[in-house]
């Protein structure tokens, strides 16, 4: 008889799976700020986040990794401007009991990344991808129509979490220093935004010592899910990575109904439309993956 032992799972795949159910829960701790500006909370989002990314940097990329060309940097600039409109709805979103919507967003966000390889990298659609576009095109009319509300929330952050992606892939980067360089570009945009809200009279940290504490979290929370991610993607297959990522939205998902928001039989048309889009993608992205081994 051979004696046969199941393989360990891989660190990355922990590091993987960690990093999107932070992302996931990531709408429970942004509930809390619920009552401050969502501008002032991406502010200190962004102030917080430039020394973890800075940390991050130099413990696993080294002050090598920071030296960046002036094209990169430009392409930075640009990241930055996405990602911060980005976090910037989604506060927003999450304060306005829309977790549910926004988790629409992340659902629909690899056929937006499927729109954005036909459109500036001229791949060809395969059959399934084409039917996974036509049900999330459905799904989003029947969100227009059926449910009245047009989802420019989960739109708005899928569209520009594509972007942001499209961007950071064409910059050489290591993903901690171009969290650091974005944190940066950012940083005094920020603090004028901190300082504004002080002077027109609201409160220094969120006004308690609790709340600038939770405040200060913000850094750590926004730079710890991108390092473990980045772990994970090193060491997973693409397709592992690319089925766990519907963990994310799956967690903000179940967030918004625990939370008591909105939801209808119609609303419930909508992301089944969207989920068996995700299906026939899936699908795809298996296929694909078969044909290249």
């Amino acid at each position: 008889m051979t004696d046969t032992q199941a393989k360990p799972i891989p660190p990355a795949f922990w590091a993987g799976l960690s990093a999107y159910a932070m992302w996931g829960l990531l709408p429970a701790f942004l509930h809390v700020f619920s009552k401050l500006p969502p501008l002032e909370v991406t502010a200190q989002r962004i102030v917080w986040t430039l020394p973890c990314a800075l940390v991050a940097t130099l413990i696993f990329g080294g002050r090598a990794t920071l030296r960046v060309p002036w094209r990169t940097l430009g392409l930075l600039g640009l990241s930055a401007a996405l990602i911060g409109g980005n976090w910037l709805l989604y506060v927003w979103a999450v304060g306005q009991n829309r977790i549910v919507e926004s988790s629409l967003g992340y659902f629909i966000n690899p056929l937006i990344n499927v729109i954005m390889g036909v459109i500036f990298f001229r791949e060809k659609l395969t059959r399934w991808q084409a039917g996974a576009l036509i049900f999330a095109v459905v799904g989003v009319a029947n969100q227009t129509f059926m449910v009245g509300a047009f989802p420019y929330v989960a739109l708005g952050l899928g569209f520009s979490f594509a972007l942001y992606g499209l961007v950071r892939k064409l910059a050489p980067v290591e993903p901690a220093a171009g969290l650091f360089w974005e944190s940066a570009i950012l940083f005094l945009p920020a603090l004028a935004v901190m300082m504004w809200h002080i002077q027109m009279g609201g409160p220094v940290m969120g006004g308690s010592v609790s709340m600038a504490g939770l405040l200060l979290l913000l850094g750590p929370v926004t730079a710890i899910p991108l390092i473990l991610f980045a772990t994970g993607a090193r060491g997973l297959k693409l397709t592992t990575l690319g089925l766990m990522q519907y963990l994310a939205p799956t967690l903000q998902f179940t967030t918004g109904l625990a939370m008591g928001e909105h939801f209808t039989p119609a609303h419930g048309v909508t992301f089944a439309l969207i989920w068996i889009g995700l299906a026939l993608y899936s699908v795809a992205t298996f296929q694909s993956s078969r044909k290249t081994v």
